[in-house]
C-alpha cells in the first residue's frame, strides 16, 4: 500500500452532512448500479441515521473518510449486528474519482482496527449487492460468503445482497 493511501476515520455530525451529501454526488455509478438511478434522495440523513429494528443510535458510527484533511469516501457500521461480538459495514465508499489508489484498502483496514479495538468485535460482516461488483474485492480482503443471501431492493433495481464476514484477530 503506498502511503498516500493512509486515511483516517472522522465521525459525522449534523454539520458534516452538506459533505456527506457532495461525497454520494460523486458516487453515480455506485447509486446507478444499486439503486437504478444517479443519486438517492436524502443519502446523507440515511447514512447518518438509519439503523435496523432494534438498535439505538449508540449502535451506529458514521464517519467521513480522509486523506488528509481531504474528504473522499464514508463508512458506516452498527455495533452488534447481527449478534454481540459481530460490526456490520453498511456503507464503505470511496469516491470515484480517488478509486484505484489504495484508499479501499486502507479503509477497510481502518474498519476492521476500530471494530477490534474500539467496539471489541471479533466478527465483522457485510452485504454485497449482487449488482454492484466488488464481491472480488471483498474477497481479496479476506472476507468471504456465508452462504446467505437476501431479496435486496433499490429505487428501480431489484436485485440480491450476498453476506460475507471475516473472523478479526484475537
Amino acid at each position: 500500500m503506498r502511503d498516500d493511501a493512509s486515511v483516517s476515520l472522522v465521525a459525522v455530525t449534523p454539520d458534516d452532512l452538506r459533505e456527506v451529501e457532495n461525497i454520494f454526488g460523486d458516487l453515480t455509478t455506485y447509486s446507478q448500479r444499486v439503486d437504478g438511478v444517479r443519486r438517492r434522495d436524502g443519502a446523507a440523513y440515511a447514512f447518518a441515521t438509519a439503523l435496523p429494528p432494534g438498535y439505538k443510535p449508540s449502535d451506529k458510527h458514521a464517519f467521513l473518510v480522509k486523506r488528509g484533511d481531504v474528504p473522499v469516501g464514508l463508512l458506516d457500521v452498527i455495533n452488534g449486528y447481527p449478534s454481540l461480538g459481530t460490526v456490520f459495514i453498511g456503507l464503505l465508499a470511496i469516491r470515484e474519482s480517488a478509486q484505484g489508489s489504495g484508499i479501499g484498502r486502507a479503509l477497510v483496514h481502518e474498519a476492521e482496527q476500530f471494530a477490534r479495538y474500539n467496539l471489541k468485535a471479533r466478527t465483522i460482516r457485510l452485504a454485497v449487492v449482487e449488482t454492484n461488483p466488488v464481491f472480488g474485492f471483498w474477497t481479496k480482503m479476506g472476507y468471504r460468503a456465508t452462504g446467505e443471501v437476501k431479496p435486496f431492493e433499490g429505487e428501480t433495481i431489484s436485485s440480491r445482497a450476498v453476506l460475507m464476514e471475516k473472523k478479526l484477530p484475537k
